[in-house]
């Protein structure tokens, strides 16, 4: 028996006795306790209505163990108050919370209640401490809100609508102590085939051409002579590295063995090497084993400065349920480019299939580094071709 049927028992009874009684005050008051359970059920079907939730964080986007202070509002808009109101949030389980009332771990998921006494036509808030430890972006849709019932039975849930979404950076590890000048491809010095422009120094203006970029129009000039004018770069041999990051399988059957923790590690040192290019403003591209909206691989074009890296992290931060590529196709790819490249690949498996792509790359003249992260510590190495190794030896 359920807490409405005996409201609806002694309303029967009343009823009963007003119809032999012929008393109007029985009528009514049988009637009242009819009216209750249905009363509960209107308002149980139209508190979503009434209710809303605002969410507010002071940081949307943040490295791992990064503390972030969240602030819940509960908007009561009708006319009753609603005391004893709960709210129940899911987050993941790697995401710590202080100050909620209660919080337990269920199904790899993090459950968070807190209680609010809301008033009548005003608003509840309440402060969280949210405290993200993995990459990867933590989604609200829903709030679950209970209210105290009329009655002594089970509260009926209600979701409430919320957007917020929290983006976690992968956490960068140490790198070993790198030089970009050794491991850079020879030939830094201006030459036809590597003949480049370097933003950085202005040497001139030029009449637009069509096909030009917005964002190389020298707009002072261009109102000087009441046509649009280009600006014109220095020209620079430097060329941009290509960050090849080998991404394994989440599980190979044939040798029984889970990669996420390779890969973890393989993110990891892609989010350092992002970083390190992004204090010392050298130009990069990523490229990862894993598809991409049809193609056969990950790549994100050459750039540098803070908008190129933060679009590097986010990818990095969003990268899940993938599916990977051959590292062998994609370096075969690399092979055709007709100009001299300098390629760092970042593996936690360095197979003689590997050794071999990177022998057929050094004999089209690419410059390989190699950053080895299958052990603790990651291991730096620079692969020479045999023409480079005799031409040292000659030199000394």
């Amino acid at each position: 028996m359920n807490a409405k049927q005996p409201f609806q028992l002694i309303g029967f009874l009343l009823l009963f006795g007003a119809l032999f009684s012929g008393s109007w005050f029985l009528w009514l008051f049988g009637g009242l306790f009819f009216f209750l359970p249905a009363a509960q059920d209107w308002w149980q079907a139209r508190l979503g209505r009434w209710l809303r939730v605002e969410w507010s964080a002071d940081q949307s986007r943040v490295m791992p163990g990064t503390p972030v202070h969240v602030t819940i509002k509960l908007h009561n808009r009708s006319w009753l108050p609603l005391p004893a109101t709960w709210l129940r949030i899911t987050l993941p389980d790697h995401v710590t919370v202080d100050g909620a009332d209660e919080s337990s771990v269920h199904n790899q998921r993090m459950i968070v209640h807190l209680r609010l006494d809301v008033p009548a036509r005003r608003s509840a808030a309440r402060a969280l401490v949210l405290t993200p430890h993995k990459r990867g972006t933590i989604w609200l849709t829903d709030v679950q809100t209970q209210t105290m019932p009329l009655f002594a039975g089970e509260a009926t849930p209600v979701l409430l609508p919320l957007s917020f979404s929290l983006l976690v950076y992968p956490s960068p590890l140490p790198l070993p102590p790198i030089a970009f000048e050794e491991t850079e491809p020879d030939g830094n010095s201006l030459s036809r085939q590597r003949r480049q422009e370097d933003p950085t120094f202005l040497r001139g203006v030029r009449p637009y051409s069509p096909g030009d970029r917005m964002k190389q129009i020298h707009w002072k000039a261009t109102a000087k002579t009441n046509a649009l004018q280009t600006r014109l770069f220095e020209h620079t041999a430097r060329s941009n590295w290509r960050l090849v990051g080998h991404i394994l399988p989440s599980y190979e059957p044939k040798l029984q063995k889970h990669n996420d923790a390779e890969n973890e590690r393989t993110i990891s040192f892609l989010a350092a090497l992002s970083i390190y290019c992004r204090k010392r403003s050298l130009g990069y591209e990523l490229f990862l084993t894993v598809k991409q909206r049809g193609r056969e691989m990950y790549h994100v074009p050459a750039g540098s400065g803070k908008t190129h890296h933060l679009q590097i992290m986010t990818h990095l931060a969003q990268l899940h349920h993938f599916f990977t590529t051959p590292l062998a196709s994609l370096l075969r790819r690399l092979e055709e480019s007709s100009s001299k490249e300098a390629i760092l690949l970042i593996t936690p498996r360095l197979d003689e299939q590997t050794a071999a792509s990177i022998e057929r790359l050094q004999r089209r003249g690419h410059k390989v580094a190699v950053l080895d992260v299958s052990e603790e510590e990651p291991v730096l190495r620079r692969y020479e071709a045999a023409a480079d190794r005799r031409r040292k030896v000659v030199a000394r």
